[in-house]
Formats: structure tokens, C-alpha cells, sequence
């Protein structure tokens, strides 16, 4: 993404309007559609405009493929002679099966919003296991990015004032009409919610108060790509609920228990490759870190570079690759746990505010290993990385 700056021109955008490129001081311009696209946001999301890579490229289509054959017994036992690891595959395989789909979002998003959750974004979804990659974007790129993404917001038609005096009529519609079975709404309704219902508490800062009650009324007539359903509300019981959402306290109600915090397992004999390669390396970093040589020339995100981040070089899929990358593979796992509470939380509870760090933590968007399996790869470098 870099080298696209390099190429448009000076480093210095401002949003005008509601332009799709972004004027520079140079007298270039970044085209958002560029953005998106380099930025492989499409690796993760159906994007407006943007065409899906192949299969091989793409998280969530190959995510849905390996849960395909899965459940095809014939097409099983073929992925089986084809693949040494394909076992490994379907218990690895756990994300990206209910990631939005950002024709739904830039309806109705607010851009100023947008701009600020892809400059630190945070878990909206409790259920969901993923959370948004930090991109690796500077300003101008990201100026441009939702200034493109603003050309697909719909207007919602006015409504009423939120009001006080709706707040229980809402209340009540919230818990009879179904919406606590898919979203959480912080501490008033704990879920437990499905992976792609965002939490409620959100709804007032990322969505104006039209739209809002527009997007409860009939979410389809927003966006085509609206997965949420009709609940049958009228206008004013729409805006009962919407009201209840901007109003209320989201943070009324008893904290959410806390689970214990695990302890790292201590006094274990040094794990061999073979260990460390099937519970971390094979099954998380390989994603992004691919051996060029064992898959038809692609490196893999991490690797060659993606997401709007330059490439590392990191193979992480052979032990040799790993080695050389003893010091780097261990501070990426480290910072990840700092980036835990702002990137992971449980229902009912809050993203902390973390400082942005130079480089993001491994692996990207997805939960920090479990410290049993961190420390299992710190003895396992100790001990002099054993084959």
C-alpha cells in the first residue's frame, strides 16, 4: 500500500465532498476503489465494486469450502488423499463465517465514524471470534478509502426526536420482538447473540438516529445486502426503538462475569516441532505465512504483504522459516496480548483504550494464543527449537 502512495503522489489528502479520489497537494489523487482493493479488504468482505478474489486468496470463501467438503463424506475422502493435513483443517477452521458485508455498512454508516474505526478498530461482535484487522493504512489512504465508501450511504427518510417517554415502549419491543436473540445491548441484554449481530451499544455512534430507525423498520430497503431481518415494526415502533437504543443506559445492569485468567503451565519437557508446528504454526500462522514453494508460488499475506502492510518475509510454515524468525515471531505473539482488550470482549463489557502500536500483534485479527501455547513455543525456542 505504500508503494501505492508512492506512485499517486504526495502524502497529504483531504476529504472534499463526497468525491470518490482524494486530492493530494501534489495535484494527484488516491482513488478509494484502489484502496480498498490493494488494501484486500475484499479477502475478508463482499465490497461493492471490488471483485472476490479467488478462493485461494480469500479467507471466507476458503473457510466455507473446507466446511463444504466437511460435510460431504465423498468430497471428505478426496480432500483427504489431497491434503495431509485436511483434519487439521476442519478444527482449525472456526472464522469468518459471519463477516458483514460491506454493501450493508457503507449504506448506512456514518463516515466519520467509518473513518475513525478503520484508523483503531475495536470488537463491535462479542459473539463473533474475529475482529477487525488493523489496517495498515496512513491518512490519506484511509481519507480516501471512506470517501469512496460514503458514495454507496443512503439518505433515511426524518423522524421524530428520539424521546425519553418511548424508552420503555422500546424496552419492551426489544425483548418481545426477537432482538435479544441475535444482539447483545451492553449490560441490559448479555446475549449470548450470534457472531454477526453487532452489540446495540454502538448503534448511536455509528449510525445517525434516521437511519437507525430506518434500518429497524425494513433493513432491506437500505441495503440488498441487509442479512438482518423485517421485525414487522411500524414507523412509530421503530422509533420507539430507536429510541430505546440511543437513550437508555446501555451500562445498567450487573457486570458480566469474569472468567479465570489461565496459568502457564510450568516444569514441561521441550516440545518438538512436530508440536509446535500442529497447535500454533501449521494452525494459525500459516495462513499469512505461506512457504511459496509448497503452495504454487502465493506467500501469503503476512509473507509477500497485505492488508495495507508491507511484506516481512516471514515464512512461517517450515521450521527453518520459523527459526530465523526466533526474535520477531515472539515479540508479534507478545504484543497481541495487549491488544486483547480492545480487540476482544465478552458481552456486556467495553474495548479499553490501547495506544496504537508501530506493528500489530500476532496473529491479526484473531484472538492472542492461548498463553498454555505461547509458553509452549517460548520452551520450544529455548530449548534450541528441536526437529
Amino acid at each position: 500500500m505504500r508503494s501505492l502512495v508512492a506512485r499517486l503522489g504526495a502524502a497529504s489528502a483531504v476529504i472534499v465532498g463526497l468525491l470518490v479520489g482524494v486530492p493530494h497537494a501534489g495535484g494527484a489523487a488516491l482513488d478509494g476503489h484502489a484502496v480498498a482493493t490493494e488494501a484486500q479488504c475484499a479477502a475478508c468482505h463482499l465490497v461493492p465494486e471490488v471483485a472476490a478474489p479467488p478462493r485461494t486468496a480469500n479467507c471466507t470463501t476458503c473457510h466455507q469450502w473446507v466446511r463444504t467438503v466437511a460435510a460431504n463424506p465423498g468430497a471428505r475422502e478426496k480432500a483427504m488423499t489431497v491434503f495431509p493435513n485436511w483434519a487439521r483443517y476442519e478444527t482449525s477452521v472456526q472464522s469468518y463465517f459471519a463477516v458483514p458485508h460491506l454493501g450493508a455498512s457503507f449504506a448506512r454508516l456514518d463516515p466519520a465514524w467509518l473513518r475513525g474505526y478503520l484508523a483503531n478498530p475495536w470488537d463491535l461482535r462479542p459473539a463473533m471470534p474475529e475482529s477487525m484487522v488493523l489496517l495498515g493504512l496512513d491518512g490519506p489512504e484511509l481519507d480516501a478509502l471512506v470517501a469512496w465508501a460514503a458514495r454507496f450511504k443512503v439518505t433515511a427518510p426524518p423522524t421524530p426526536a428520539p424521546d425519553p417517554a418511548n424508552v420503555a415502549r422500546g424496552a419492551t419491543l426489544f425483548a418481545t420482538r426477537g432482538c435479544a436473540g441475535c444482539h447483545t445491548f451492553g449490560r441490559q441484554s448479555l446475549g449470548p447473540g450470534i457472531a454477526g449481530a453487532p452489540d446495540l451499544r454502538w448503534a448511536r455512534d455509528r449510525m445517525d438516529d434516521d437511519m437507525i430507525a430506518a434500518w429497524i423498520q425494513n433493513p432491506a430497503a437500505i441495503s440488498g445486502a441487509a442479512t438482518m431481518p423485517a421485525l414487522g415494526l411500524g414507523a412509530e415502533e421503530s422509533a420507539a426503538l430507536r429510541d430505546y437504543l440511543v437513550l437508555a443506559d446501555p451500562d445498567a445492569g450487573p457486570p458480566p462475569a469474569k472468567p479465570a485468567a489461565p496459568t502457564p503451565a510450568a516444569g514441561r519437557a521441550a516440545p518438538r516441532w512436530a508440536d509446535v508446528e500442529a497447535r500454533v504454526f501449521g494452525k494459525i500462522c500459516v495462513h499469512c505465512h505461506m512457504d511459496p514453494a509448497q503452495n504454487e508460488g502465493r506467500a501469503g499475506p503476512g509473507n509477500a504483504g497485505g492488508f495495507g502492510w508491507p511484506a516481512t518475509g516471514l515464512e512461517l510454515q517450515t521450521r527453518a522459516g520459523v527459526v530465523a524468525a526466533q526474535d520477531r515471531v515472539l515479540a508479534a505473539l507478545a504484543r497481541r496480548y495487549g491488544e486483547e482488550a480492545r480487540d476482544h470482549v465478552g458481552p456486556g463489557e467495553v474495548p479499553a483504550s490501547r495506544p496504537l502500536q508501530a506493528l500489530p500483534g500476532m496473529p491479526l485479527g484473531q484472538p492472542a494464543l492461548p498463553v498454555e501455547d505461547y509458553e509452549m513455543v517460548k520452551r520450544w525456542f529455548a530449548a534450541g527449537a528441536p526437529e
